[in-house]
């Protein structure tokens, strides 16, 4: 994206790897790791459970524990801001959350809308050559089929078509038609997009959705590295995610997302952070960042 990796990006600043990390939700077992946030369930869509419950009594709550995730985040990266939410599905309790409807750009993790809108048209059952495609953007962060996908289904009203679906308030479309990657969106979208994926997309498209998710190649199809985030920090778990990382003359995005879980209970989380970081970090640096703020979830999870 530059973007490198992930997105249809400008080349204006060192190239930094982001993610975006899907956690577990039960029903699905995607090898792999993840992160993600809690969402605001759309009309229409099951709910995980009663979304967005206290934390338990004897936990932390859920802005103490992400002041301990930013905190991780900063000490790797100063003066970067994030936005977290991190949601457990099977009781919809949120256990982490700040700046949860503060729009950061998407870079690449704008794919998993991109998947979603190509799949929807052919009735939530792609034909192999449209699912080959899916697969290839999902899994490599593959720049060029996103491009193709968005070039061919509309470009930024994919995005229009996707919120209304979906029910995504805090997203909205590029400035420039062209950038896909510079759609804005909010933890707590990323959320429901999760929350979507698991509870109302049709069948074949779950699969396609999430298998490519939880088979995401370690290097991708720019090179980047984009182990980064959730699957960086929660290895040995079952994950199911999407980075994403983008560099602008102003700042540096680098995104984790996605659902993750232990054996007994694949992808029981969600698990989203979202970063702006400064311009000119490297991905490595980034990325390690975003790492540090997973890796706090470990323990508060039980992974």
């Amino acid at each position: 994206m530059s973007w490198t990796a992930g997105c249809r990006w400008r080349v204006w600043a060192p190239v930094l790897a982001g993610c975006v990390v899907a956690l577990g939700f039960s029903g699905h077992l995607v090898t792999g790791t993840a992160h993600a946030e809690a969402p605001v369930a759309a009309p229409g869509i099951p709910d995980w459970g009663p979304i967005l419950k206290p934390a338990a009594p004897q936990g932390l709550s859920p802005i103490a524990l992400a002041q301990q995730m930013r905190a991780a985040i900063e000490n790797v990266s100063p003066g970067t801001n994030p936005g977290i939410e991190v949601v457990d599905t099977a009781t919809g309790t949120e256990l982490a959350s700040l700046n949860a409807d503060s729009q950061f750009y998407t870079a690449s993790v704008v794919k998993l809308l991109i998947a979603i809108d190509a799949a929807d048209g052919q009735g939530g059952d792609p034909d192999p050559a449209t699912a080959g495609q899916i697969r290839q953007m999902l899994s490599a962060s593959d720049d060029s089929v996103a491009d193709v996908l968005w070039d061919a289904d509309g470009g930024d009203a994919i995005i229009d078509r996707m919120t209304a679906l979906i029910g995504l308030p805090g997203t909205q479309p590029p400035d420039d038609p062209d950038q896909w990657g510079e759609t804005r969106t909010t933890p707590r979208d990323i959320v429901t997009i999760y929350h979507y994926l698991t509870t109302a997309a049709p069948q074949p498209e779950r699969d396609l959705v999430l298998g490519a998710l939880g088979s995401i190649n370690e290097v991708a199809a720019d090179g980047t590295d984009q182990y980064f985030g959730i699957p960086a920090a929660l290895p040995g778990t079952d994950w199911a995610v999407k980075p994403g990382w983008m560099s602008l003359d102003s700042s540096t995005t680098l995104n984790t997302t996605g659902l993750v879980g232990s054996t007994a209970e694949p992808l029981r989380y969600a698990v989203v952070i979202l970063t702006s970081q400064p311009a000119g970090i490297s991905w490595t640096t980034g990325g390690a960042a975003l790492t540090a703020g997973v890796g706090v979830l470990r323990t508060t999870l039980g992974l």
